[in-house]
């Protein structure tokens, strides 16, 4: 049995993630903020990464043998003055103070949650782990805290504990943004932007929560993951979501500017976890 604490679990990837762990005959702890129900089986700690004392953290990370670090703080509305400030606290302070805290306790080893949506705009070609991250200061505040995230797990563990990175697509599925594209399909407010030829790359929250309980199992020491699923072009996922949910045929904005296409490889996942997505991001859809 392996001793898990998971930072941040009571949202879509913790309900995803921890009966796969408890199925597994792992024991979960789970540290989260707020009134959220923690997923059954798993106790709870009701603290803040943010806030808790060193001290206490170090206290609850005592028994644990691999930390499962997802703490976000996505907001509702993202365009909102200030909407991103607490996540970004949580990648860069946050991280920070749980490094120092995994260090005083003695954790064996790290698995922390980042994003393939740091990469840039890569045109055609496949993403992998070598990939740099954007450079583009128009991005800057979406892409430095990452930065600093992974950065902080690579240096500040020093003596502490062993890392893994897991860098997820988007996730797909109920509770994600597959939601809201819904919706907005159906309002007709859903353009295809460009000429719909940049790639997207998305994964399953129940795919990307194997990725997790795999790293959790094989622990594979200072290694970084892409987690996706087969990336497609952002026409065929448009249009073809746009029939899985009986809505109008989307119209294309060829005035709007598209995301950076991020086709994203997970082949060393595949290779070393042992990792597939099973659900695939048009389950439940």
């Amino acid at each position: 049995m392996t001793r898990v604490v998971l930072i941040g679990g009571t949202g879509v990837l913790g309900h995803a993630l921890v009966p796969r762990l408890l199925d597994r005959g792992h024991a979960v702890t789970v540290l989260s903020p707020g009134s959220r129900p923690a997923p059954a089986g798993a106790e709870r700690v009701v603290a803040s990464l943010l806030d808790i004392p060193g001290g206490d953290l170090a206290d609850v990370l005592a028994d644990a043998d691999v930390l499962v670090n997802a703490a976000t703080a996505v907001p509702a509305d993202p365009s909102a003055p200030g909407a991103w400030e607490v996540n970004t606290r949580l990648r860069e302070e946050g991280t920070r103070r749980l490094v120092e805290a995994a260090r005083a306790a003695r954790v064996r080893h790290l698995v922390q949650m980042s994003i393939t949506m740091a990469y840039p705009d890569g045109g055609d070609r496949l993403l992998d782990e070598s990939t740099p991250f954007d450079a583009d200061p128009a991005r800057g505040a979406l892409v430095e805290p990452v930065r600093v995230m992974e950065r902080t797990v690579r240096r500040e563990s020093g003596d502490g504990p062993d890392w893994t990175v897991l860098r997820g697509a988007r996730f797909a599925g109920p509770g994600t943004v597959q939601d809201v594209q819904r919706r907005r399909l159906l309002g007709g407010a859903l353009p295809i932007a460009g000429d719909g030829s940049s790639w997207l790359s998305m994964v399953h929250v129940r795919d990307f929560a194997a990725a997790v309980a795999a790293a959790v199992e094989v622990r594979p020491p200072g290694m970084v993951f892409n987690v996706a699923d087969e990336p497609l072009r952002e026409r065929e996922y448009v249009e073809r979501l746009a029939r899985a949910v009986g809505a109008p045929p989307p119209a294309y904005a060829r005035d709007l500017t598209p995301e950076p296409s991020q086709r994203v490889s997970s082949a060393a996942a595949h290779r070393v976890l042992g990792w597939k997505p099973v659900a695939g991001i048009w389950a439940e859809v």
